[in-house]
């Protein structure tokens, strides 16, 4: 029984880090989306490939900090730490 109650606490721990991604790759279409920005207007801004906003955007793989960094960062937007417990994850930017 301690085994399995393991499992679930393991599987509800990797849920929620794909639910902070999710939402995380939620925010950055909506911003995207709120500026009015195709992907290969967003791309040309922050000077990387139209394809690293596609993969972003697609969660097809995880990008790294700097990177969103540098995406975010001609827009005015940066990346920040934040109290899940004081973070509400139906908020999303523009709301």
């Amino acid at each position: 029984m301690a085994e399995e109650n393991k499992l679930i606490q393991k599987m509800q721990d990797e849920q929620k880090v794909i639910d902070l991604e999710y939402n995380l790759v939620c925010d950055f279409i909506k911003l995207r989306n709120e500026l009015g920005l195709t992907q290969q207007e967003m791309a040309k801004e922050a000077h990387v490939v139209r394809e690293m906003i596609a993969v972003i955007e697609n969660r097809k793989k995880h990008p790294q900090i700097n990177t969103l960094i540098k995406i975010l960062e001609p827009f005015g937007y940066t990346l920040s730490i934040t109290n899940i417990k004081d973070n509400d994850l139906s908020k999303n930017i523009g709301d």
